[in-house]
């Protein structure tokens, strides 16, 4: 593709990064304001396992409570107090930075080693709420991705009608479109304009950057299938399929859908998915694979940069139930949620099916900018 083409495609795109995915749920929604303040957003994760105790070992895993600091500054943070490599911090998953947020970290040590983990902690953080609630020497590394789940608590205030709030709640506990958070495409969704310019031969060092950037492609991706695939076909299912069997990672495609493959999904034994694109042959078949494979030829410049790039075909599934999902009013306008959501998925999704919510952090940014911008 010549220079030329590439940015026109690109300012093409651009305009539509501003639109908004199909809600599964149609008609009015409430509006309103979430993360007002850092404890209206209250993430705790969980791991689904108890790290094993062991007295020397070498990994010293970390439970945090924190406010107002991202997960990767407190990973950085860390390895300056201890003058380790950030490659010696492990985490499980990201969590926001606006909110009250309690995650674990693993700091991998010689074995004699035995920090004030306490002061490390908190001398480390001078310019955000960072506390240590759980220290556990450990013999193994806190991998990426491994934790169960996230319980949350969000607070919504300024809802503008109560009883049109209470009917998007009661269809929201059934089930969201499953789209990847706004988060995942930075700031004004700057990232994808980042991703084009490194499909188009700019040169990222940092190799964290790259694969953001890489995770927001496949993001985007992702999200316009969904979109695109409830505006046409709602929740029916398609000739050629691809399922996956509930609280696992194997897939398979289904040719043919019949009452077995309907009664399945039906009972959330299996999920429907879409594509998390890559390299190799998409793994939906039939009238399935011809409904994908037009809807994501209309971005050409992220399937080549991910093809080229070589990360490899994945599913995802298209729709998310919250767990021990429940809501109570707080004060007229003031409403909390609290709920459970599997590895991977996305607070912000359910908001987004609930109604117009605008986040405090958005608008402390806002805010923000004007003021540098008349400084």
């Amino acid at each position: 593709m010549s220079q030329s083409a590439h940015e026109t495609n690109s300012n093409n795109n651009a305009q539509e990064w501003h639109g908004e995915w199909q809600r599964q749920y149609s008609g009015v929604v409430p509006r309103g304001v979430y993360k007002h303040q850092h404890s209206d957003f209250v993430v705790h994760e969980s791991l689904g396992f108890s790290p094993e105790p062991v007295e020397k070992g070498q990994h010293h895993w970390l439970f945090v409570e924190k406010e107002g600091v991202n997960t990767a500054q407190v990973a950085k943070n860390i390895a300056r107090s201890l003058g380790i490599s950030v490659r010696d911090v492990s985490f499980s998953g990201m969590k926001d930075r606006f909110g009250i947020t309690r995650q674990w970290f693993s700091v991998e040590l010689p074995a004699l080693a035995e920090p004030d983990w306490q002061n490390c902690i908190s001398e480390s953080f001078p310019s955000g709420s960072v506390r240590l609630l759980q220290h556990v020497r450990s013999h193994r590394k806190l991998r990426r991705g491994v934790h169960k789940a996230n319980e949350f608590r969000v607070v919504l205030r300024g809802i503008n009608d109560m009883p049109l709030l209470e009917q998007r709640l009661k269809l929201v506990a059934a089930g969201v479109p499953n789209y990847f958070g706004e988060q995942r495409f930075g700031i004004d969704r700057q990232n994808l304009t980042q991703v084009l310019a490194m499909f188009a031969g700019k040169r990222i060092k940092n190799r964290d950057l790259r694969g953001i950037l890489l995770s927001s492609a496949r993001s985007w991706l992702f999200n316009h299938y969904l979109s695109a695939r409830m505006l046409e076909h709602g929740d029916d299912l398609l000739a050629g399929d691809v399922f996956i069997l509930t609280g696992s990672h194997s897939f398979f495609t289904a040719t043919e859908i019949d009452a077995e493959i309907e009664e399945r999904v039906a009972n959330v034994d299996i999920q429907l998915t879409g594509p998390l694109y890559g390299d190799g042959e998409i793994l939906a078949q039939g009238t399935s694979a011809s409904f994908e494979h037009n809807v994501l030829a209309k971005w050409p410049e992220f399937t080549e940069g991910l093809r080229k790039a070589r990360l490899k075909q994945e599913r995802r599934a298209l729709f998310l139930k919250p767990q021990h999902f429940t809501w109570e009013t707080l004060e007229p306008g003031v409403v909390a949620l609290s709920f459970t959501l599997p590895t991977g998925t996305f607070a912000t999704a359910l908001l987004a099916e609930l109604g117009d919510f605008v986040s405090g952090e958005r608008k402390e940014f806002n805010e923000a900018k004007d003021e540098n911008s008349t400084q």
